[in-house]
């Protein structure tokens, strides 16, 4: 014998938490994106973001630009000096696209280093050098967009415990003998 019992009327409680929960995760993200969404704004208006987009020939994520600008900053106390100078040189009409700027620009000159520093930050998704390397952004680096939806980006690599070498010296030695 089978009972016909109807759905409850009204909202469950396992409803209006997972209703509440969605709320306060929206009115959180609300209250934080804005502010880093405006610096953001301002970023564009400074130039950075409209000479990455040149740089790296495509649109750039506005978040993304004020943490790369942020670290750039912090390891590089002449990096406002370099971007005004590439700001000044890559003016609008004056180069068709990235590969005319390393044309005319020879491979040791302070615009073409400093134009590499902009474009490595972005695709490697780390800024400084040597041992001072700060990671901005793992998967959104731009080194991983040729393949996007073909392969993962990899979860492992050289990491703070590695066990690449470092100095020809293998990281991990076993134990002594």
């Amino acid at each position: 014998m089978s009972v016909n019992n109807p759905p409850p009327s009204g909202i469950s409680r396992r409803h209006l938490l997972q209703g509440i929960g969605v709320l306060s995760v929206a009115g959180l993200c609300g209250s934080l994106f804005p502010a880093y969404r405006a610096a953001a704004a301002g970023l564009h208006d400074s130039g950075f973001i409209p000479l990455s987009e040149f740089l790296v020939n495509r649109r750039v994520n506005p978040v993304l630009a004020q943490r790369y600008f942020d670290g750039l900053h912090r390891h590089d106390a002449n990096f406002d000096q370099k971007l005004s100078l590439l700001q000044q040189d890559i003016r609008p009409g004056k180069y068709r696209n990235i590969d005319n700027f390393l044309q005319n620009n020879p491979v040791n000159s302070d615009l073409r280093q400093a134009a590499s520093q902009v474009i490595s930050a972005w695709y490697r998704g780390v800024v400084g050098n040597d041992d001072k390397l700060e990671l901005i952004a793992y998967a959104e680096a731009m080194m991983y967009l040729p393949t996007q939806g073909i392969l993962v980006v990899p979860t492992y690599g050289s990491g703070p415990i590695s066990w690449a070498a470092v100095d020809n010296k293998p990281a991990h030695q076993g134990p002594e003998v």
